[in-house]
């Protein structure tokens, strides 16, 4: 009696242990993944959105070029230059020669779309090339020193877009207009004669900003020297500046990149991207989606709930095994304990999490964990080479469920089956998710968003599977790299190894001509074309 009671109170001690150091493991796990795990998705969706932010800059800093580029030819023209010297009347032939000067220049000038109005004026006459939506009757030479915005800008030592955004001064129903006054030197000495003067459309900005895709939950800002605005519905409105309350550090954004924990004009604390453009003083700013980073909160607690739940489940384990084998080797028993783990168990436990997000109305969160759910399940059925391609094709649309909610919805996967017979022909398992991998990682992704097609059709007595991507492309080099193995960039060996060990499984398997080819060019996309006989599964 006194051995069972002594047995027993090993066993109580071995249980209270073997708990409290599972609330402990359990705990840091938490701890430290949530720390981890915040911190990767913070700086994942900053770098995501200065990216996109690169692009939109890109655009408005290649139209300021041009623009700056007709503002020096008004000011360095030698006909511009002497018009401003003689002061000649309307109508006169000097004037005309150096009207259809500027206007051939100003006709020229690709972003001259985004110049509602320019004008060059002397003390007493000036030089009018203006949409014909705009034209007026107004005497500019006489009313442009009178605005409010004319000393302080052609006494500026450069371009200044401190005055933000006006009506057209000289029409009565103008369209908000950035002014630009510049002033213009007689030939041959530095005293100022007269001035350029030109208006910039909005259009200049919101054009740049409606290419640009921001979630729900996200606002897009232009913000010059002592004014900020907000766009929207293709519109900008002037809104109140933000309130920084830190300054983020990332080492792998651009040196002029900013990011700042900020509290928006709506009130809302949230992150804050901004970068310059090619105008003195002034960016452009996108917040981060609090909604993309709480999703991706979500979908880390779901992770860790499940890695929490599997230890649980291996440590409880491996105590009934302890107590009831306390004689056996550690290893032996501990070796045993993870034979007991296998995919249907995390399978199972996918499945109670889509239960409980299906109850809480997460339709998303089920759909993710549906699709990752059935590709376990696929990988647990054991290692048939062969399968049908309606199989095939099932596994890859749950692959592509997953990358969809990964990527935001910015990658759309098209499948296309000619000839619902070809469902029941024989396909080398496996085959199609590698590609479509690589036609997101090396295509898509690089770009930002895009389009993936899976073509399935008969040619002669093969069957033709394109995998067509519009992405940023490849040279030929480096296709052929793929193909046989070669790469330079040791970054990309593992997923490039995929698509040849793909093409190698699938010429053991047919032989020639089976297999793949790559086409692609470079900025327009790329195609992976599979060939394998017409065999029905047996």
């Amino acid at each position: 009696m006194k051995k069972l009671i002594r047995h027993a109170r090993f066993k109580n001690k071995i249980i209270s242990f073997t708990i409290t150091a599972l609330i402990l493991i359990c705990t840091t796990i938490t701890v430290v993944s949530y720390s981890v795990f915040q911190n990767y998705f913070e700086k994942s969706l900053i770098r995501s959105t200065e990216s996109s932010l690169r692009l939109v800059s890109d655009n408005i800093d290649s139209h300021m070029a041009n623009i700056y580029r007709l503002v020096r030819f008004c000011r360095g023209s030698s006909a511009v230059a002497d018009y401003i010297d003689s002061n000649p009347t309307p109508g006169s032939v000097m004037s005309v020669a150096t009207y259809d000067r500027i206007a051939e220049e100003y006709g020229n000038n690709s972003s001259s779309g985004y110049i509602p109005r320019m004008a060059v004026v002397t003390g007493n006459h000036f030089l009018q090339i203006v949409n014909a939506t705009y034209s007026s009757t107004v005497n500019i030479s006489g009313e442009l020193p009178s605005q409010p915005f004319f000393t302080k800008l052609i006494n500026a030592p450069d371009y200044d877009f401190s005055t933000g955004f006006i009506k057209d001064p000289f029409y009565k129903n103008g369209i908000q207009i950035l002014p630009i006054v510049r002033p213009i030197t007689y030939r041959f000495n530095s005293a100022t004669g007269g001035c350029l003067f030109m208006e910039l459309s909005s259009a200049l900005f919101t054009d740049a900003f409606g290419r640009y895709r921001i979630e729900e939950d996200s606002h897009i800002y232009l913000n010059l020297p002592d004014h900020c605005y907000s766009y929207k519905d293709n519109a900008l409105t002037e809104v109140e500046g933000f309130m920084v309350h830190e300054t983020l550090k990332d080492a792998a954004l651009m040196p002029d990149t900013v990011v700042s924990r900020v509290t928006d004009h709506t009130g809302t604390s949230t992150i804050l991207v901004s970068i310059p453009i090619d105008a003195n003083g002034c960016t452009i700013s996108c917040s981060v989606s609090l909604r993309q980073l709480h999703t991706r909160q979500l979908f880390m607690w779901l992770a860790i709930l499940s890695v929490v739940v599997a230890i649980t489940f291996a440590v409880l384990l491996f105590m009934r095994r302890r107590i009831a084998s306390e004689k056996e080797k550690n290893d032996l028993e501990y070796k045993m304990l993870q034979s007991q783990i296998n995919p249907h168990f995390i399978y199972n436990t996918l499945n109670s999490i889509k239960w409980m997000a299906t109850i809480q109305g997460s339709e998303g969160i089920a759909e993710m964990t549906t699709a990752l759910a059935k590709l376990l399940k696929s990988l647990s059925k054991g290692a048939t080479l062969n399968v049908p391609i309606r199989e095939e094709l099932s596994l890859l649309r749950d692959y592509c469920t997953i990358q969809s909610y990964r990527y935001g919805g910015t990658i759309n996967v098209d499948i296309k089956v000619d000839d619902p017979a070809i469902e029941d022909c024989s396909i080398v398992k496996f085959t199609l998710q590698p590609l479509v991998e690589n036609a997101i990682f090396h295509g898509i992704e690089p770009k930002g968003a895009g389009n993936i097609t899976v073509h399935l059709y008969y040619e002669n007595n093969m069957i033709r599977i394109d995998v067509i991507d519009d992405g940023v492309g490849m040279p030929r080099e480096k296709a052929e790299s793929i193909l046989k193995n070669r790469t330079e960039n040791k970054s990309d060996f593992f997923r490039e190894f995929g698509v040849y060990n793909v093409n190698r499984r699938l010429l053991f398997e047919f032989g020639e001509p089976a297999g793949i080819t790559i086409s692609s060019v470079e900025g327009e996309g790329t195609v992976m074309t599979v060939r394998i006989p017409a065999k029905k599964q047996i």
